[in-house]
């Protein structure tokens, strides 16, 4: 018994041994991933700058998107209605502002005076506005009709208003802002 009682103590001992190798194999790589999570955290606070530039960024973005929230590409729009203006029709002048929608659709406002040869070509003009081929625009009405001449040519001279609506909006804010991955 004596033997059997050395042997299992020498096998204790033997498992013993291993598992510290073992042991001693876990603290290694707990030094090692302790090590690497220092230079990670000193990275990132290296990094800390980039947050700032990003919460500048962000801060210029939202600034612009509402700058330009209520931006009207007057240009295109004016662009866009001098092709649809009837043949008989002529527009001598305009006005037109936009801000924030209040209520309902409209966001704005034009206004226009011109002259037409006679009253059916103004109704062109109004059915033009109106159609779905000038979607920026709803409303229009005339607000005054008169008649009058142009070297012994009758015409009418009229002023004319209509609401500008969202899709009048030129969306400029989001394509000026760069996309960032």
């Amino acid at each position: 018994w004596i033997g059997l009682g050395v042997l299992y103590v020498l096998l204790l001992g033997a498992v013993t041994v291993w598992r510290s190798g073992a042991v001693d194999d876990a603290q290694d790589e707990l030094d090692a991933q302790l090590l690497t999570n220092q230079q990670l955290e000193a990275e990132v606070r290296s990094l800390s700058s980039a947050e700032n530039v990003r919460n500048d960024f962000e801060a210029s973005q939202a600034l612009l998107i509402q700058a330009l929230a209520n931006d009207v590409s007057w240009g295109r729009l004016v662009n866009d209605l001098g092709r649809l203006i009837p043949d008989r029709v002529w527009i001598s002048s305009y006005t037109g502002n936009s801000g924030p929608a209040a209520t309902g659709a409209s966001i704005g406002e034009l206004s226009f005076a011109g002259t037409a040869f006679a009253p059916p070509d103004v109704a062109a003009w109004l059915r033009v506005l109106d159609s779905d081929r000038f979607p920026g625009v709803l409303g229009t009405w005339v607000s005054n009709i008169t008649a009058n001449e142009i070297s012994d040519v009758p015409v009418v001279a009229f002023g004319s208003t209509t609401s500008l609506t969202p899709d009048a909006l030129s969306e400029r804010g989001f394509d000026r802002i760069p996309e960032i991955s």
